[in-house]
């Protein structure tokens, strides 16, 4: 699906003023006293870059909905290297439609719809100014996902991603989230959790008294399709699509984007995100990993037989014996470890059926059959496309019939 759209949209000449040549390109600036804005909020960072030695040219605001906001940056002097004036806006297509990100359309269409009919609607007297037909696409974010029930497996998978990234400089990454390539203006890539980050989203909403919003994150049909799933997320910038002949002007892309479903049968975003994922899927095709979390071992084990005394001490003897027995059973196999005839082995080994750990996991850790639980990497992460959406999806329609796209007000 389509999940990120940043827009960059060129004032008409009529309304720059002071016109003058630099490096080669046109530059100006529009008088910004001439336009309303809900607050003027000067920024100095953008993206966690300095764009300016003055701050005061260029101003950031909200258009919020009862949904879902969208970002726009207004930049009266030009943007960077880009020296005329113009705004950007910054969205995901799929939330200003529904509310949410758990799944979302493949065609992008109504989502720019959306994004330029709520840029019109916040700012009527910015929007007849811009030139619509100069508008260019900065980067698109495309979204597909794996099922992966187990928590271990998602985090062998983060580990696994990141040792892939040859730069360790461009990685950045918090509990369940991983930002490959952070740096790149070309392809960059999110591996994270869903689930996690939509009950995280879900409490903001709540805090935040966004009741609407928090009506449509608190669906439970949205926690349960987004439990397990762990999301590849998929950053492609303009410099990578000229590369790829994919025109960066926005009805040019979309134009290339219908030709593309009408050519290949298939989304442009699908295509977009194999670029930036297959390469990192080559290079572990053919590893494996072992299916077993011992800190889940370990914690069941704990949880079973640590005690607290009468005195309140916290005793651990019996649960790091039996502990200590599960290592042994790892090193040196079940099979060895029997033939000793060790009373204190078989006690231990029935305390683990006790927390629920059964016989013949116990022998299938053995040392000497090291393909025992390995599974390929490749077979957990299985992207299928065809069960990205729920059955009872529905394909998301620009316009404001729906009352919760309207603007709402802010303090």
């Amino acid at each position: 699906m389509w999940d990120k759209l940043d827009l960059r949209i060129p004032f008409k000449a009529q309304f720059v003023r002071e016109v003058t040549p630099r490096n080669g390109e046109r530059a100006g600036c529009v008088d910004f006293r001439l336009y309303d804005f809900k607050a003027h909020c000067s920024v100095l960072f953008t993206d966690g870059k300095t764009i300016y030695e003055n701050p005061q040219v260029q101003h950031w605001d909200s258009v919020p909905t009862s949904i879902s906001d969208m970002a726009v940056g207004f930049f009266p002097e030009g943007q960077g290297f880009y020296p005329w004036p113009c705004i950007s806006i910054k969205a995901s297509p799929t939330k200003i439609l529904q509310g949410h990100n758990v799944f979302g359309t493949e065609n992008i269409r109504p989502g720019v719809e959306q994004m330029l009919g709520n840029l019109a609607q916040a700012f009527p007297k910015i929007y007849p100014h811009l030139d619509i037909q100069a508008a260019e696409v900065r980067y698109v974010d495309s979204t597909y996902s794996a099922f992966v029930p187990s928590e271990y497996q998602r985090s062998t998978l983060l580990r696994v991603f990141e040792k892939l990234c040859p730069n360790k400089d461009s990685i950045s990454k918090y509990h369940g989230y991983l930002k490959l390539n952070k740096n790149s203006v070309s392809r960059s890539q999110k591996i994270y959790y869903k689930a996690q980050e939509l009950a995280a989203d879900y409490d903001d909403a709540v805090r935040a008294g966004q009741r609407v919003k928090a009506a449509i994150l608190g669906d439970q049909r949205l926690h349960d399709f987004a439990f397990g799933r762990m999301r590849f997320e998929a950053t492609t910038g303009h410099r990578a699509m000229n590369r790829e002949g994919i025109p960066t002007k926005l009805s040019e892309f979309l134009k290339f984007h219908d030709w593309y479903q009408r050519a290949y049968g298939e989304p442009l975003c699908r295509w977009l995100w194999s670029k930036t994922f297959d390469s990192f899927f080559a290079q572990i095709e053919g590893h494996t990993m072992k299916n077993v979390d011992d800190n889940a071992i370990k914690l069941k084990i704990d949880a079973m037989f640590i005690t607290i005394r009468d005195d309140g001490r916290i005793c651990k003897r019996k649960a790091n014996a039996i502990w200590k027995t599960y290592r042994q059973i790892k090193t040196e196999g079940y099979d060895a470890l029997c033939r000793e005839n060790n009373q204190t082995f078989f006690r231990n080994v029935k305390f683990m059926e006790e927390a629920g750990i059964s016989r013949a996991f116990l022998k299938s850790l053995d040392p000497d059959k090291p393909n025992e639980n390995v599974i390929p990497l490749m077979q957990i992460i299985r992207v299928d496309f065809s069960k990205q959406r729920p059955d009872w999806y529905v394909e998301p329609q620009s316009g404001y019939e729906d009352e919760r796209r309207h603007l709402r007000l802010v303090s």
